[in-house]
């Protein structure tokens, strides 16, 4: 394997029985995600499940706020770094890798102009629609640019009262989740709507892991019971969605909900493969759309999809499993190229050894922030980028 993927692994590898419900949350999300973008691409080529028009809307309450969250969280020390390291050790990661990955999957499209897009449409393949994306993001990786400016974000208010931003980025979320505000560009409306999740993890990070820590089975059941109800209210009654701060509380309510069920899920040995996945969602990330398109392509020869059982349901299951392997699979061979994941030009020996010092020292913040209350120090816990998607 390559020295990236021990890199990445010192990064996001978690002791056995601390905290593995944050990873096991990470692989819940980046499979919703997955299966999101199976159905995307499936839908492109006139296949469509019965019932994931309205499955969307409550599918989509979990996995990006909830990535947010987690990631927001290992970010709750930015605010006392200099910029020259939050530059270092954070931006110029989550620039560099939505840059290069954005340029990569133009090429794709570029080259490949039958094989269906994420959603983007023509855009995909457009060289003046790339050279824009740092204004306009057209790219399926927003969400690392996103990381890039909450992170820059954090730092910009670090002086700043908490409810300062905390306020700001309720009244963006609420404004953009019920429509009032629409940028017409799904990476701005992403950003705007999810900015609130990634503050409240960084501004109330022990505060979190001290509400999931130690959850008693009652509550656990109690929020089942609550988001359920709330998913089937809004299924059954769509209209309810635009209704200003619905939005917001269906996707706490889920949070909640999803990190609850994981304190206890994760004991189960014969789920443990998804603590597995959680600890490889940004090579999931940067590479399942590719994956996606390769595999959707084929099936617009194959008329008979839409008389499958279920609706083809079984399909989108057994793509998003497909996905999944051969994304972790290819990625195993891509960290051998380490440019594609870490940002290459540190410069002098010097450089690189300092860059080297800051990731340990960021995995092992990393593990004390995962380890339970007294057990490891008390130093900044960082996040690679996406999980964490990555930071994944």
């Amino acid at each position: 394997m390559g020295n990236t993927e021990t890199v990445w692994g010192r990064m996001l590898r978690t002791d056995v029985g601390r905290r593995e419900w944050v990873d096991f949350v990470k692989g819940t999300a980046i499979i919703l995600i997955v299966a999101y973008h199976t159905t995307l691409f499936l839908t492109s080529i006139g296949f469509d499940a019965a019932g994931i028009g309205r499955l969307k809307v409550v599918l989509e309450l979990f996995p990006m706020p909830a990535f947010f969250l987690i990631t927001g969280v290992f970010h709750n020390r930015v605010g006392q770094w200099s910029f020259a390291d939050v530059w270092k050790r954070r931006l110029r990661q989550y620039l560099y890798l939505y840059l290069l990955w954005s340029v990569i999957r133009f090429v794709l499209y570029r080259l490949a102009p039958n094989v269906r897009s994420d959603g983007a449409g023509s855009t995909a393949s457009d060289p003046l629609a790339l050279l824009g994306i740092l204004i306009w993001p057209i790219s399926s990786y927003w969400f690392i640019y996103a990381l890039f400016i909450f992170t820059l974000a954090l730092w910009l208010f670090r002086k700043a009262p908490q409810w300062v931003l905390i306020s700001i980025a309720l009244v963006l979320s609420v404004l953009s989740s019920s429509g009032i505000l629409n940028a017409h560009n799904v990476g701005i409306n992403r950003m705007t709507e999810y900015l609130i999740f990634f503050t409240l993890g960084a501004y109330f990070s022990r505060k979190i892991f001290d509400l999931f820590d130690g959850m008693r089975l009652w509550r656990a059941i109690a929020l089942v019971i609550g988001f359920a109800g709330f998913a089937a209210v809004v299924t059954l009654f769509p209209v309810l969605q635009r209704i200003p701060g619905s939005a917001f509380v269906g996707q706490l309510l889920a949070i909640a909900t999803g990190f609850a069920l994981a304190y206890y899920l994760v004991h189960l040995v014969f789920l443990k493969w998804v603590v597995y996945v959680g600890l490889r969602t940004l090579n999931i990330y940067l590479v399942h759309l590719f994956v996606i398109a390769l595999l959707v392509a084929p099936l617009a020869f194959v008329p008979v999809l839409d008389e499958l059982p279920g609706r083809g349901l079984l399909l989108i299951g057994v793509l998003t499993t497909l996905v999944i392997l051969l994304s972790i699979l290819i990625t195993r061979y891509l960290t051998r190229f380490s440019w594609l994941f870490v940002y290459p030009f540190t410069g002098r020996k010097k450089g690189r050894a300092r860059a080297a010092h800051n990731m340990e020292a960021d995995a092992t913040a990393e593990r004390a922030a995962r380890a339970p209350e007294g057990t490891g120090p008390e130093q900044d816990p960082p996040q690679s980028p996406t999980g964490k998607v990555g930071t994944a």
